[in-house]
């Protein structure tokens, strides 16, 4: 063959593939010219192409590096001087736009000549130089290893290795053609006699295969945008389905579509391209294909998240080789495309970091990334910001567990890299943060650099906030202990090189950067004290302190709320670390401590641009003087002082806030009482430090405040008040609820180890300053109307007697302490009686005066129900004159708020209350009789309704609605035998009428629910508390009743009219749960001998099961564990029903039976361990009791034997979904699931190998072996039988089994089921 003209290698370039893409073929076309030295002909045909084809921003660029690695890889064939004037020849053809978008910094992974890279690159060269040459690659080496040893490591490192199977930017398809296309125009003769270079390659079936896969990209790049930008639920599943189709992840979806492949050999509807992957490794590399020649961010989202997933969960799997190469890939990809979008980085950042860790310990190389990475932090900017991502993403996520792996082995790779890595990617970061402070970096553009300082400071903090010793602490607790850094990172904070960066970032640079050096600083001011000797701490501490005093001196950066909230995170976390002791001691703390004094008080009064940061003020604050209490130093009084002016300008703050607060409308922190109370705690242990003159502070502003509202109380009565002073007077109570809350976290800051009588005198000054308030508050308003009520500050009265009850009244208080003779000279409470009569009286007059208000209503019964609470208050509440009125007259004629419809929460605290007052005496009947003579009046007036219509009435459903509400909330805390008899012998049977009445006249309404769950508290035999006589028939005829309401509520409930699925709970659901509940406590009460029904012919039972099984057959299994409550309900049920009952009964429906076996094996699966659990359980009790049947030589004709006959897939069903459970789900019930395990084994002891088989045939190749032997040890000294003994030695085998499959990294894939079709 003769040298062709340049026209007729264009022509020949151009009839290769007349379909192939056209940008690739002017990729062909350069080679080809640059081969045939023809470059004169390159320029025209480059500037011809670009001026026709017009390509798009960004495509355009991506084909001029197709073209210069194309031409680089032909270098190896056609020479340097071909190859430098065919590239010098097509760049020249390009404008200067172009040119100026194009990579200027050589590949980062060329760069690497490290000896594990020079070995890397030489198998990879043989490898690919043996795929070129095929069989012929032998006796190729041998020739040319005959003509010069030297040139075959020289071939196949540097050429094959370096150039040529470098598939970052051309992959092995596109390299192939190039080399084909650089041979030949240079007419290369064949260097075997029979081999013929292009017969064996076929460049033309290759191009258009090529084709057809850029034309199968593009249809998955379509669908990868449809995925994540669907119009609707059918478009997205629809293109999942085809993405899981080409890429199987290989789970159980995969699974399934894998055997529907090979049998049928059809894909996805809408989806014409054959796929022929059948293992994870597969679908690894047509990810990679994919992502190297897909431009959509949607595309690379999706590649790189599918590689995740399937390399999370087949790591295992996938030779050592192969990882090697795709972590390989992952660092060129990055490394070839910086400018991907932000969030692709991080997903690729990701990925890097999953194959790292996974393979940490599998050779050396995984462990090279600093090595690798540095590349990107000594190429360009955008390869810097990669490469700190890359890294910071390493470092956030290397300690991070990955379920259900070996959590032990995750924390030796942690380990590992924390010792051998950490540190120094640290220094990798000071370095650059260093570079970027002294502006040594040159940057296309403001973004540019913004980013790159983001990245620093974010691999900054990734390393500062390492999980070092294990703990995986909760974000929530990141405010809490010290950083516990190696001592081999003592260099870094001793030579003080990060400290000085950071706060110089922290000056220099412009918000949010700012904020993120402060963030790093936070975490700097918290390393563990240790680290240090004495002599290097002092030196730590005061570079810290002194770099604190100049913030604060040139306020600097504090004009951002972002900077203020870091900052003061930084001032609470440098005191947790560091003690007083050692702050104190230096010489310029004085000043050091007045500045923070300072910056807190207008912290506090400057309290809305940010309400957050005030918390770590008082953080700091109650941490400096709270070792005053066991140590003091030379410079306390001064932090003493400081304290009271702290303690006066948190409150003056607070009080100068209201006017604004009730104005405009801000979020009101009194409305937040939980937060509030956070923030109260700290102020009262820097409050306590001097509190003498601190509790002055308080009077002081109290006192001012007094005298206005007394005026204008006063004014109220004589004259009235414009609308100008009934503002006022609305501030001033806002005000006094801002003190009242104060003084009572003062009060209950109290410590007993710590208290004085002249502490406790504090305490009574106070307290009584806010009790003459509250008097006096209590006359304006009995005096003027329950409209010029305050919500909030009665809101603070009932805070502060919370208070006041927990430091002075109970159990640890002293009877005589200082604080109530303060009480009796200012207000006369001279003691804990005194102080609980007055407590419940503002009670009581609460539950009168804001029968409207469901928060007031709500704070004052927890109050009482707290007082109840308690051994000692509650005796002393119930030797009270107002407490035992109260127990006379509770209902809604005295408390309008029994009435409201919004409080039926409320009365129920509030009868619970009552009860345990009435009932800690021990001789209380004639109390007890007393008491529910209001009830006895209500009965008396609903014996008068003769007829359903007459319950039905509007009034009446109201009076029995709250009756049963009432009656309820009274019986529930009761616990001994002896009261609740008193009750019990009250209520039953005489009462048990109006049940049956209600029942029928309200049928399947809300109401009716009220009605069960009054009933299912009644027979509910807490505390063994329903307990009958030997004699006593009271069990059987309970429960007599008990079948009657289940009967009843069940005719009603079944007869109701089909309503839609989002009313179903409410409408019919709710109700059947209270009746499992009910039909549960009765089986498990141990009140009734369910025998005697039987052998008296008594239906009671029969019709009680059947009343509950009716409604159980109403409710799809789907519905039953759709919903949470109602599942619990059913299933505990079950678990009780199938323990004890079900075996004794004579006969069971076969459909219920079907639908208990098959809500067995859904409760199995829930995600909800406790029906998990419950469903095990009840499992075990039938499998069990069919054991033990099924080893006697006569057993019984029983229906369960008989059942189990005839539906013969029922058993093998039960054992394939528990040991599914146990084998692909990752519970932490391992024990529950045991159980019935080996009782089901036993049962299926013929189906057992081939299940086991089942599963080992649908696992991957690579996996099977080892899930074989874990199988067959899992049954390993395992007798037949169901001994104690014996099921606790499976179960350890099955614990074992468990941890094998962990430690090896298995995920086994699950197999399909059919659900639909089962026990029919």
């Amino acid at each position: 063959m003769g040298t062709p003209s340049a026209q007729q290698l264009l022509e020949y370039g151009q009839t290769l593939a007349p379909d192939i893409r056209r940008d690739f073929r002017l990729v062909l076309q350069c080679v080809v010219l640059t081969a045939a030295n023809r470059p004169d002909s390159i320029g025209p045909l480059v500037r011809l192409y670009f001026e026709q084809e017009k390509p798009k921003h960004g495509d355009d660029d991506k084909l001029v590096i197709a073209i210069r690695e194309a031409l680089l890889k032909s270098w190896p064939l056609c020479g340097f001087p071909r190859v430098l004037n065919g590239m010098k020849a097509a760049m020249e053809a390009l404008d200067e736009d172009l040119k100026f978008r194009l990579p200027t910094q050589p590949s980062p992974a060329r760069l690497n000549h490290t000896k594990e890279k020079l070995e890397s690159d030489l198998e990879r060269g043989k490898a690919f130089f043996d795929q070129i040459y095929s069989r012929h690659s032998n006796t190729v080496t041998d020739n040319i290893h005959g003509w010069c040893p030297d040139l075959v490591p020289m071939i196949q490192q540097y050429g094959y290795g370096s150039i040529l199977s470098d598939f970052a930017v051309l992959g092995p398809q596109e390299t192939e053609l190039a080399v084909v296309c650089a041979l030949i125009p240079m007419s290369v003769p064949s260097q075997q006699g029979d081999f013929d270079l292009q017969e064996s390659l076929n460049i033309v079936t290759r191009l258009q295969a090529m084709n057809q896969a850029d034309r199968k990209f593009e249809a998955l790049q379509k669908l990868t945008e449809q995925y994540y930008n669907a119009a609707d639920a059918q478009s997205r599943q629809q293109a999942s389905d085809i993405l899981e189709y080409a890429f199987p992840g290989f789970d159980s979806s995969s699974a399934a579509r894998l055997t529907a492949q090979k049998s049928v050999g059809s894909a996805p509807h809408g989806f014409p391209y054959e796929v022929n992957i059948f293992t994870p490794a597969e679908t690894l590399y047509s990810l990679q294909v994919f992502l190297e020649n897909s431009p959509s961010p949607y595309a690379q989202m999706f590649a790189i998240s599918r590689m995740k997933s399937i390399v999370a969960d087949h790591f295992g799997v996938l030779g050592s080789e192969y990882r090697l190469v795709l972590r390989n890939f992952i660092i060129q990809y990055a490394g070839q495309h910086p400018g991907l979008q932000p969030f692709i980085i991080a997903q690729l950042s990701q990925l890097f970091t999953l194959v790292t860790k996974l393979g940490w310990f599998d050779s050396i190389e995984f462990r090279n990334t600093i090595e690798e990475l540095q590349m990107f932090l000594q190429a360009s900017v955008d390869h810097k910001i990669v490469g700190l991502q890359m890294f910071a993403t390493l470092v956030q996520e290397i300690y991070q567990p990955n379920p259900p792996r070996n959590l032990a082995r995750q924390r030796k790779v942690a380990v590992s890299f924390r010792d051998d890595q950490l540190l120094d990617i640290l220094q990798a970061g000071i370095t650059m943060l260093g570079q970027l402070l002294s502006q040594q970096i040159g940057f296309e553009n403001s973004a540019q650099e913004s980013r790159l300082r983001e990245a620093t400071l974010l691999l900054l903090r990734n390393c500062l906030t390492f999980d070092f010793n294990g703990t995986t602490p909760d974000e929530s607790g990141d405010d809490v202990g010290s950083i516990q850094v190696p001592g081999a990172w003592k260099r870094v904070f001793e030579d003080g090189v990060l400290t000085k960066a950071l706060f110089s970032a922290y000056a220099q640079f412009p918000s949010p950067h700012s904020a993120r050096a402060m963030e790093c600083l936070v975490q700097v001011a918290s390393v563990r004290r240790s680290l240090f000797n004495e002599e290097e701490r002092s030196i730590f501490i005061t570079s810290i302190m002194q770099e604190i005093r100049s913030i604060l001196l040139a306020s600097t950066g504090m004009h951002d709320s972002e900077n203020y909230h870091e900052f003061c995170r930084m001032l609470s976390r440098f005191r947790s670390t560091y003690s007083l002791l050692e702050i104190s001691e230096k010489q310029e703390y004085e000043e050091w401590i007045q500045l923070l004094a300072d910056f807190t008080i207008k912290g506090f009064r400057a309290w809305q641009w940010a309400p957050h940061s005030v918390q770590y003020l008082l953080t700091f604050w109650s941490k400096m003087v709270s070792s005053l209490s066991h140590s003091r130093t030379a410079s306390a009084p001064k932090l003493e002082a400081i304290t009271v002016q702290l303690t006066r300008a948190y409150a003056e703050s607070r009080i100068d806030s209201v006017p604004s607060t009730m104005e405009q409308g801000p979020d009101d922190p009194l409305e937040n009482e939980d937060a509030l109370v956070e923030s109260l705690d700290m102020l009262t242990n820097v409050a306590r430090c001097q509190y003498d003159e601190s509790s002055r502070t308080i009077i002081s502003l109290f006192d001012p405040l007094a005298v206005l509202y007394t005026d204008l109380t006063q004014r109220v009565g004589s004259t009235g008040l414009d609308d100008a002073a009934k503002q006022q007077l609305a501030i001033i109570e806002h005000k006094f609820a801002w003190l009242v809350y104060i003084i009572g976290s003062f009060v209950g800051g109290r410590t007993a180890y710590l208290s004085s009588e002249d502490l406790d005198s504090v305490d009574g000054d106070l307290t009584a300053k806010a009790l003459q308030l509250m008097n006096a508050n209590e006359v304006f308003t009995s005096r003027n109307g329950t409209q010029w009520g305050s919500e909030k500050l009665d809101s603070a009265f009932l805070y502060l007697f919370q208070q006041f009850k927990k430091s002075y009244v109970g159990e640890s208080a002293q009877r005589t302490s200082a604080v109530y003779s303060k009480l009796s000279e200012n207000v006369g409470v001279n003691d804990q009686s005194t102080m609980l009569t007055l407590i419940m009286q503002k009670i009581l007059s609460n539950l009168s005066m804001w029968g409207n208000n469901s928060a007031i209503i709500l704070k004052s019964l927890r109050l009482l129900n707290d007082l109840a609470s308690g051994y000692s208050s509650v005796k002393q509440l119930r030797k009270l004159d107002t407490t035992n009125t109260l127990l006379q007259n509770h209902t809604s004629k005295q408390f309008a708020f029994l009435d409201g419809v919004n409080h039926l929460r409320a009365r129920m605290i509030y009868y619970n209350a009552l009860s345990r007052i009435l009932f800690c005496e021990d001789a209380v009947e004639k109390e007890f009789e007393e008491f529910v003579k209001p009830f006895d009046d209500i009965f008396a007036r609903l014996a008068t309704l003769d007829n359903v219509a007459s319950y039905r009435q509007e009034e009446v459903m109201r009076t029995i609605q709250g009756l049963f509400r009432d009656l309820r909330g009274f019986i529930g805390p009761i616990s001994s035998r002896k009261t609740y008899m008193l009750f019990f012998e009250w209520f039953f049977p005489s009462k048990v009428s109006f049940i049956f009445n209600a029942l029928e006249a309200y049928q399947a309404q809300p109401i009716s629910i009220t009605i069960l769950k009054f009933w299912a508290e009644f027979i509910h035999s807490r505390s063994q508390r329903l307990t009958f006589d030997i004699s006593s028939p009271n069990g059987i005829l309970l429960f007599r009743d008990t079948s009657k309401v289940l009967v009843t509520y069940a005719l009603h409930v079944l007869s109701q009219p089909e309503v839609e699925p989002s009313a179903r709970y409410v409408s019919r659901y709710k109700g059947i749960s209270v009746c499992y509940a009910s039909m549960m406590r009765s089986l498990a009460g141990r009140y009734v001998n369910f025998g005697v029904f039987a052998l008296y012919n008594d239906p009671a039972l029969e019709e009680a099961l059947g009343a509950i099984f009716r409604m159980t057959l109403s409710i799809p299994v789907e519905d039953m564990l759709a919903f949470p409550k109602l599942a619990q309900a059913f299933f505990t049920f079950l678990d009780v029903f199938t323990n004890e009952h079900m075996m004794a009964l004579p006969d069971l429906n076969s459909d219920v039976f079907l639908y208990l076996m098959r809500a067995c094996s859904e409760g199995v699966k829930s995600s909800d361990v406790s029906i998990c659990s419950e469903a095990c359980s009840s499992i075990d009790h039938i499998c069990c009791w069919v054991v033990n049947q099924s080893e006697k030589k006569n057993h019984p004709n029983h229906w369960l034997l008989n059942y189990f006959k005839q539906y013969t897939d029922i058993l093998p069903f039960l054992f394939s979904t528990v040991f599914n459970t146990v084998l692909f789900e990752d519970k932490a019930i391992q024990w529950s699931l045991s159980r019935p395990l080996l009782a089901l084994i036993l049962l299926n002891q013929d189906r057992l190998m081939s299940y086991f088989q089942s599963i080992i045939d649908i696992q991957l190749p690579e996996r099977r072996e080892l899930l074989s032997k874990a199988l067959n040890n899992l049954m390993e000294d395992i007798e037949m039988s169901i001994s104690s003994r014996n099921r606790d030695r499976f179960t350890q085998n099955l614990a074992a089994f468990r941890r094998d499959m962990v430690t090896a990294g298995v995920n086994l894939i699950p197999p399909t089921a059919n659900y639909d079709g089962m026990m029919t």
